[in-house]
């Protein structure tokens, strides 16, 4: 049996209730009656998920319907699950192709959020986890994504949160960093092979687009120390070609 919090549990109920076929709107009277919840309780938590666009009131009726929130999650969702399943195949032959970890990732607000990780079998490897949230900034990870942004939202990210120092081998100077952006835009990769992230790691990253823009990003990381200049190529070219492939499953032209 799975372990509930309460608070949250009356949520659900709530947000489930609607599930059924009906009225798309209900009362806090109703609700309290059919879920067997006192009033303030329901009151308080229809509130709550009101703040957060879970749910609206109907200020005519005074009765609350599902939100507008809900709607942006479900989309999130389903453009996630799409981007992962169409990825999956092509993460797991790279993984299997360089032995080493591979990973999708995403760009929401200022960071990086990872959505797929394919991991080698071996003790020794660099492990990641789906939902890891990375700084904006991370290696070649970060000048993948900002490559492509606009140079406003590069700008505006620069200031704020800014760039960090990782390492020793870390740009902070942010002319430079600029600098490097039209570097990766131009070869159409981007490269940490200086440990500017993480001391230790080389790391791959290629974009990945949709005919909407930049959509997300692959990522191949491994330990500088063990991988030579032919393992380097391997990944280079075989991330290259997996960008490629899930770009073209994405609606981009070959």
């Amino acid at each position: 049996m799975a372990t509930l919090v309460p608070a949250i549990d009356r949520a659900l109920r709530i947000l489930n209730y609607y599930r059924q076929e009906g009225s798309e709107e209900y009362g806090v009277s109703e609700l309290s009656r059919e879920l067997k919840l006192n009033k303030s309780t329901v009151h308080g938590i229809l509130s709550t998920l009101c703040h957060y666009q879970l749910m609206e009131r109907n200020p005519q009726t005074k009765k609350y319907f599902l939100g507008s929130g809900l709607i942006e999650l479900g989309h999130l969702t389903m453009v996630r699950q799409d981007l992962r399943a169409i990825s999956k195949p092509f993460l797991v032959q790279l993984m299997r192709k360089t032995s080493e970890t591979v990973f999708l990732s995403i760009f929401e607000g200022d960071s990086i959020t990872v959505i797929e990780v394919e991991e080698p079998l071996t003790e020794m490897k660099i492990a990641s986890s789906i939902g890891q949230r990375i700084p904006f900034c991370a290696g070649c990870l970060g000048k993948v994504f900002l490559a492509w942004m606009s140079p406003a939202i590069v700008d505006s990210l620069l200031e704020s949160p800014g760039l960090k120092q990782f390492t020793v081998n870390s740009s902070v100077d942010p002319d430079l960093y600029r600098e490097s952006l039209v570097q990766v835009r131009k070869d159409g990769y981007a490269l940490d092979f200086k440990e500017e992230f993480l001391e230790g790691v080389w790391a791959f990253s290629a974009p990945i687009f949709d005919p909407g823009g930049l959509r997300a990003a692959l990522t191949v990381v491994g330990f500088a120390s063990r991988m030579c200049e032919s393992d380097k190529d391997t990944a280079i070219r075989g991330g290259l070609s997996a960008a490629r492939e899930i770009s073209s499953r994405l609606g981009m032209p070959v």
